[in-house]
């Protein structure tokens, strides 16, 4: 299916479907450590349900070293601290 019949099979948020920009994103840059599977034939960008589900039902990325590294120091500050 083309990347414009996606919002009708994604859950609304707000009232509202999820905008077509929105899922081309998904397919680009990804959310949340997540990239959307698509292909693209012809100049138009395709996905499938499945592809849509496997999106929908990942769980996020697991957290950077860096990240991890940023937290361990913050709790090292707040015990330093007493708190």
């Amino acid at each position: 299916m083309t990347l414009a019949e996606v919002p009708k099979y994604v859950p609304k948020r707000g009232g509202k479907k999820v905008h077509y920009s929105t899922v081309y994103r998904w397919t680009t840059k990804g959310a949340r450590g997540r990239v959307l599977a698509s292909v693209m034939v012809g100049g138009i960008r395709y996905t499938t349900i499945e592809a849509v589900r496997r999106f929908l039902d990942a769980k996020p990325a697991m957290a950077s070293k860096a990240d991890s590294s940023l937290d361990d120091a913050i709790e090292e500050a707040l015990r330093e601290a007493g708190l």
